[in-house]
């Protein structure tokens, strides 16, 4: 069973869709499916200013066990333009049995669901978070074009819609309303979170061996992930905790750090604010090893898979509602649910800096919950779902 992922951009920078299609792909190899990836050389969203993949080491961990076509990308790079990728996309189209089109709105979606009808391969959708109503009112006009040009229709004759979260589907029902749903959860390497590093290596090398709490925000510094709600936040913590530290480990490509720094200097926290950019590999354990809470205070969170990575490393973790795995955690007694203000934030951080055996009991069902988040039987789960996309679309095929 051959499954060819399209995805504009592969880099680490990209987030959760980039990373999501490697680990999905070596997941789900374990059970028959041979994996292709094709996607640009760009290193950066397409919203931003082109970058271009220059080593190997942008890409997320496992790439090099795939078969992965990098086609150049040339302007207008916003769409994620790749001449290159159209005659690479014609040719593995045609050789593949499923299709998975990953993220909306640029070149490399528009390509593979021309190539898929042409080839008559089935073909499935993930959103990756991006008709979150929330993001729907950016560039409305640009997503209103895009959607009468050809992505309404993409997306009303996909076999399959794939969400990673019941949140999800419930927050995209509207769209594409007659195409089943596949409800798929995100996964991570569980085991990778149970041996972690001495943390005081990290908070020795980053943070100039600070031995007070840390609050730790790992993950693109971004506007959704609302992280001026955490400065705000510090300045309530640090009254009744004034050792603590809140540290942001992610790359800036929105370049929010100056306004945010700003802000902590008229709050009176610039002190007590780091940001160590992007973190990988042992860096970025040996930052989960040193925090002491874990918060994304999101607008919006498709799935969060750092978030699931810090419940597996047994951290307590504060969400707020709109992180879409939230409510299953904290219907597990698995994380802190908090309110979308920065007074309340403030108060559930302040209420586990003050209780060590809370944030141990909360930690402890944190790691156990996110076993269900475990690539080591989730990529079967993949596997099986590609089965009855392929047979449902064949079904269909001979009953027309």
């Amino acid at each position: 069973m051959r499954v060819v992922h399209v995805v504009p951009v592969l880099t680490s920078r990209f987030g959760g869709p980039a990373v999501h299609v490697v680990e999905a792909s070596l997941a789900a190899s374990a059970f028959g499916v041979i994996p292709v990836v094709v996607s640009t050389d760009l290193a950066r969203p397409p919203s931003m200013d082109p970058e271009f993949v220059s080593d190997s080491a942008q890409f997320p961990d496992g790439v090099e066990q795939l078969d992965l076509h990098l086609c150049r990308s040339s302007w207008p790079y916003r769409f994620a333009y790749s001449p290159e990728l159209k005659d690479v996309l014609r040719r593995e189209v045609m050789r593949a049995d499923l299709i998975r089109i990953h993220s909306l709105f640029l070149f490399p979606q528009y390509v593979a669901f021309r190539q898929a009808l042409r080839a008559d391969v089935p073909y499935m959708v993930s959103f990756h978070g991006a008709l979150d109503p929330y993001l729907r009112k950016r560039g409305r006009v640009r997503k209103w074009l895009t959607d009468v040009a050809w992505q309404a229709e993409m997306l009303n004759r996909a076999p399959a819609i794939h969400v990673t979260s019941s949140d999800e589907r419930t927050l995209t029902a509207d769209v594409a309303t007659d195409v089943p749903r596949v409800l798929l959860s995100n996964g991570i390497d569980w085991a990778r979170f149970q041996d972690l590093p001495d943390g005081r290596e990290f908070r020795s090398a980053r943070l100039d061996g600070h031995e007070g709490a840390i609050v730790l925000c790992l993950g693109r510094i971004a506007r959704k992930k609302a992280p001026e709600r955490l400065v705000y936040a510090l300045s309530e913590v640090v009254r009744e905790h004034p050792a603590t530290m809140l540290v942001f480990a992610g790359p800036d490509d929105e370049g929010l750090g100056t306004r945010l720094r700003k802000l902590a200097r008229s709050l009176s926290v610039d002190a007590s604010v780091r940001f160590v950019g992007m973190l990988q590999g042992e860096e970025r354990l040996g930052a989960l090893s040193a925090a002491t809470v874990w918060a994304l205070p999101s607008h919006t969170e498709n799935f969060a898979v750092a978030a699931a990575e810090a419940m597996a490393a047994g951290l307590p973790v504060v969400l707020t509602p709109q992180v879409n795995i939230a409510s299953d955690a904290e219907d597990a007694g698995a994380a802190v649910v908090t309110r979308t203000d920065a007074a309340d934030l403030g108060k559930q951080l302040v209420r586990l800096l003050d209780d060590a055996e809370l944030r141990r009991s909360l930690g402890q069902r944190a790691r156990e919950h996110a076993k269900a988040y475990d690539w080591a039987h989730l990529g079967a789960e993949y596997a099986r779902a590609y089965k009855e996309v392929i047979a449902r679309h064949r079904g269909n095929r001979v009953a027309a």
